[in-house]
């Protein structure tokens, strides 16, 4: 049966941009069509009087009600707003008639309004006698939802204000209609209420029509394959489709650092359908650089470094980077190699080997020079390699395991034998455990979100002494040693602008970075907290302090200057205290047992280029002021 003209008008102004409500409903066997009404007014209908029009005196004497089962007389005539004593007029029976169509219970068996509410009059001299006869809608005795998809349905029975043993209310059900619309869209969905919904024996049933994707479209990719764009996404094809899940499919995306901008569109595939289509611009993903530069840690070096962050067109990083020259007069070799998605369970496989130079502090070191042929340029050469795997745990937890060997060689610089003791050779084995939770909005840049990293290392060393040029051994080796390190770094974005929708969006950004850390046993020395530099205690020189223990508080605030300029100011506090190693002296460098905290103030630019961002910074700090550059976030 169709429904009035009235009431397709009407509800053809519910909203639908989540949920709609079709205009239209199926009829279940003889039952009639559901006709909630929507607006406060019914049409104008006849009245129906059996005799003429009354005299001017004419009041009304008696209301009569008949037809009603479930509500009473006095609600009935109350809702109606006639009362007993009131002069009559005909006017008041299409008045009253419009009242009690607008209650929504009564119309659902009838779809003319005068079989759904009569209301009469019989005039006797000045007397009037008013008869309303109406016909209710059902008592509901259950509510049957299908097709609800993402949501419980016990969730959508939650927010309906009609409950089974209420009789069936029209404006209450198209007023629960609307709030299953607003639930719909809060949690990002897009739905309709089928035609279908129909009313028999005394269940309602309500088919909600849930849109699915239809199909995910990739335009733009030359390099990159799509399935690295789509095994980022949670959105499938014949999911339910979602623009809060799209939004995180997107960030994913971006986060690969494999494309300069996503741009995604949905259009209708017909009813309860969608397709997404994603216009794709890449990166530039392979990096080829030769240099020579200088810097107070390696002095003149020469480098070359080969990079390719989508290998093979599936997002795997390879690289290789060779130095020569510094202080040591050595080459260097590192190679890595990432595979992020090494199962459809987006486990991520990190391998990496070495044989570097590491220049642990800015300047000389030992206060004592016993041999005028030799340096005391402290630096260390690692040779080794460590491999890594993680798994996402939940939506915003990784879980991370990795194995680490790496033999150490210190040159041999003339010192005496307290000093000596940090002149460490060995094996340097450990398993690390970590912890990571990540709400940040875009990894490379973040404006809103944080991270906190919870990680252990279980460690095992053998620690030999150095020897001089003579063959003889410079200090005591501590032997084999075991030694456990537990750490955690908590950092956090707020931006008065709020989270970013594209990583180029500009934002206003305070940074606040804490890192914790202690161990038990014997650290070798490479394995101490090094506090001091560009990326911990800016205003101090690299490794400034050092100890088995470890604290640094940052914050930073970033205001955006121009398209790829940012400037900063920041405040860094820091220390690391305690370990092995008290007795030892270096040139204005000396370790100490108890906490005593540094600050280091200042300001500076970041100058976004394809390689990521370049820092430059202006620490002040208790020993003077440095300047510091360097790439990449310092957190």
């Amino acid at each position: 049966m169709i429904l009035s003209r009235r009431i397709e008008r009407i509800a053809r102004t519910a909203a639908v941009i989540a949920i709609m409500i079709v205009p239209r409903f199926g009829e279940a066997q003889t039952t009639p069509p559901l006709n909630p009404p929507t607006t406060p007014s019914a049409p104008a209908v006849t009245p129906l009087a059996t005799n003429p029009a009354p005299t001017a005196q004419s009041k009304i004497v008696d209301i009569i009600v008949i037809g009603n089962k479930y509500i009473n007389r006095d609600s009935i005539i109350s809702a109606s707003g006639l009362s007993i004593g009131e002069p009559y007029t005909p006017d008041l029976l299409t008045k009253a008639q419009q009242r009690l169509l607008q209650t929504g219970n009564f119309g659902w068996h009838h779809t003319n309004p005068n079989n759904q509410v009569k209301v009469t009059a019989e005039t006797t001299g000045n007397q009037t006698k008013i008869v309303i006869q109406v016909d209710e809608n059902d008592k509901i005795e259950g509510i049957n939802i299908t097709g609800a998809g993402p949501i419980p349905v016990a969730q959508i029975l939650k927010i309906m204000t009609l409950r089974p043993g209420d009789i069936l209310n029209l404006v209450t059900l198209r007023q629960d209609f609307l709030a299953i619309q607003n639930l719909y869209e809060k949690q990002g969905y897009t739905a309709l209420v089928s035609s279908n919904v129909n009313f028999t024996n005394g269940i309602l049933n309500i088919p909600i029509i849930v849109t699915k994707v239809h199909a995910i479209k990739i335009t733009g990719l030359h390099k990159t394959r799509p399935i690295v764009v789509t095994r980022e996404m949670k959105t499938k094809v014949g999911s339910y489709f979602s623009t809060i899940q799209l939004r995180k499919d997107i960030t994913n995306v971006y986060n690969t650092n494999l494309f300069s901008e996503v741009l995604p569109s949905v259009v209708s595939a017909g009813p309860g359908e969608a397709d997404i289509n994603l216009n794709i611009t890449e990166k530039r993903t392979g990096q080829a650089s030769l240099g020579i530069g200088y810097s107070s840690l390696q002095q003149l070096v020469g480098t070359a470094q080969l990079t390719e962050t989508d290998f093979q067109g599936l997002g795997e990083t390879i690289s290789l980077m060779w130095e020569t020259g510094g202080v040591a007069g050595r080459n260097s070799f590192e190679l890595g190699f990432t595979q992020p998605w090494l199962d459809r369970n987006h486990t991520a496989l990190s391998i990496d080997l070495f044989n570097k130079t590491v220049y642990r502090f800015a300047q000389n070191l030992f206060s004592q020079n016993v041999n005028t042929l030799s340096n005391n340029d402290y630096y260390e050469v690692h040779v080794g390699g460590d491999i890594t795997l993680s798994r996402p745990m939940g939506s915003t937890y990784r879980g991370y395991v990795g194995v680490r060997y790496d033999n150490v060689r210190v040159n041999n610089i003339p010192t005496n034998t307290i000093d000596a003791s940090v002149l460490q050779n060995g094996p340097i084995s450990d398993l690390t455990l970590r912890l990571l939770h990540d709400t940040l909005d875009f990894d490379a840049e973040p404006a809103v979100g944080g991270t906190q990293t919870y990680s252990m290392d279980i460690g095992h060393a053998v620690l030999s002494a150095t020897h001089d040029i003579f063959g003889n051994p410079m200090g005591v080796g501590f032997g084999a040693v075991n030694f456990v390190k537990a750490n955690l770094e908590a950092r956090q974005y707020f931006s008065p602008e709020g989270r970013r929708i594209n990583p180029n969006d500009k934002r206003h950004v305070i940074e606040l970075r804490l890192m914790l850390g202690t161990s038990l046993g014997t650290l070798p020395f490479t394995d101490l907290y090094f506090i001091g530099g560009a990326n911990t205690l800016r205003g101090y020189r690299e490794g400034r302090f050092w100890g088995k223990n470890m604290f640094l508080g940052s914050i930073e605030y970033q205001e955006p200057l121009a398209n790829a300029l940012t400037g900063v100011v920041f405040v860094d506090v820091g220390d690391a205290w305690g370990g092995p190693y008290q007795g030892v002296t270096f040139t204005n460098f000396a370790q100490h047992e108890g906490f005593s905290p540094s600050v280091g103030v200042g300001f500076g630019i970041r100058v976004r280029t394809p390689m990521g961002p370049i820092r430059i910074d202006e620490g002040f700090g208790s020993e003077g002021a440095r300047t510091e550059f360097s790439f990449g976030q310092p957190f």
